[in-house]
């Protein structure tokens, strides 16, 4: 398997495995401090996808995708939106280009008839719920993290929901469906997640 940060702790410098001061800062509101997850509160709608981006930048620094899914002669991990998201300039702003220890954080604009099984990480925002089902049920076994927003987001297979708590930003986990897809996340995200799903969402006639 390959971890997208392996090595990046020992090899890079702190200028390559920083991901900007304006993100850092964001990632320590919520990121042990003391210990103790803190999660952030967004202030306004643009807040809240800068720390979620922060978050994605988070998550593929500590998931491992099976071997030879990200290509020695491809230095991107590619996080796909698709082309009528509302939050991509969001989302593309604070963290595309970003370096993740040898490779590079790319923010890929994709349409629904794209092969989205060549993207290494799928976000689907609130408001893509329409076409999350059928896209996600697409995904099942194919090694690409899933991240939605919406309360059936994991039900429906997704492995990673954000939700706000309290005006906080928060995010569950459906660690069975990240299994049966060959990615494994780290205890790192668990110890931060509200709640962890072992169970994979059932098959279709099961």
């Amino acid at each position: 398997m390959h971890r997208a940060s392996d090595n990046s702790a020992k090899k890079a410098s702190p200028g390559q495995i920083c991901i900007s001061a304006r993100i850092f800062g964001l990632l320590c509101i919520f990121l042990l401090v003391s210990g103790v997850p803190q999660p952030a509160r967004a202030q306004s709608t643009a807040d809240e996808y800068a720390v979620k981006a922060a978050f994605l930048f988070h998550f593929a620094q500590l998931v491992d995708w099976p071997a030879g899914v990200l290509d020695a002669g491809d230095p991107s991990i590619k996080l796909c939106i698709l082309d009528d998201e509302p939050r991509r300039r969001e989302l593309q702003n604070t963290i595309a280009g970003k370096a993740i220890g040898g490779r590079v954080f790319h923010v890929r604009l994709i349409s629904q008839s794209q092969e989205i099984q060549s993207c290494n990480i799928l976000f689907l925002s609130r408001d893509e719920g329409r076409r999350q089902t059928a896209i996600v049920k697409s995904l099942r076994g194919i090694p690409v993290l899933t991240v939605g927003e919406t309360t059936n987001f994991l039900s429906d297979g997704g492995m990673i929901r954000f939700h706000l708590e309290d005006g906080k930003i928060r995010f569950d986990v459906n660690l069975g469906a990240a299994d049966s897809s060959h990615l494994k996340i780290s205890s790192r995200i668990l110890i931060l997640a509200t709640s962890v799903t072992q169970a994979a969402a059932a098959e279709p006639g099961q």
